[in-house]
């Protein structure tokens, strides 16, 4: 379900996963967090709607209009039709929001993806789960994404 690395990986763009973390994260309401690496906050409702927060050090310079429509392209390309634009700040930073939908064997599911470049370091959040699930929590995760601090 979590997309942006292939997407990342598919477009040739060199990332590298830092090793220490860079921004601090909160689950949002009715999640828990559970383990991850430095770089990654994680989280997921006893409903199974996944959430994530990741930092990533940029190789390459591109602007927040490429990776709006480097998004978009990738997610079209595999099937995934966009659903909404996130009109969003990640820690006072204006940030590429989308929410997409994909069907799969069991139905309709959602993915969101926010990501906002700061200093050298892309950090993107992505939450994704079962349609009706999804939506139900849709306001707690924007709520924790409005929480995040980058540094």
């Amino acid at each position: 379900m979590f997309k942006i690395l292939k997407i990342l990986a598919t477009l040739g763009i060199v990332v590298q996963t830092i090793s220490c973390a860079s921004f601090k994260a909160s689950e949002p309401r009715n999640f828990a967090a559970y383990e991850s690496e430095s770089d990654k906050f994680k989280a997921i409702s006893s409903d199974g709607v996944l959430y994530r927060v990741s930092a990533y050090e940029q190789k390459s310079e591109a602007s927040m209009d490429f990776w709006k429509e480097a998004f978009l392209l990738k997610m079209k390309n595999s099937n995934y039709k966009q659903e909404d634009s996130l009109n969003i700040n990640l820690d006072g930073k204006a940030a590429i929001g989308y929410i997409f939908s994909f069907a799969n064997s069991t139905g309709h599911d959602l993915y969101l993806v926010v990501a906002v470049q700061s200093k050298e370091k892309m950090f993107v959040v992505e939450a994704s789960g079962e349609s009706t699930k999804f939506e139900a929590r849709k306001k707690d995760i924007l709520d924790a994404i409005g929480g995040i601090n980058i540094n």
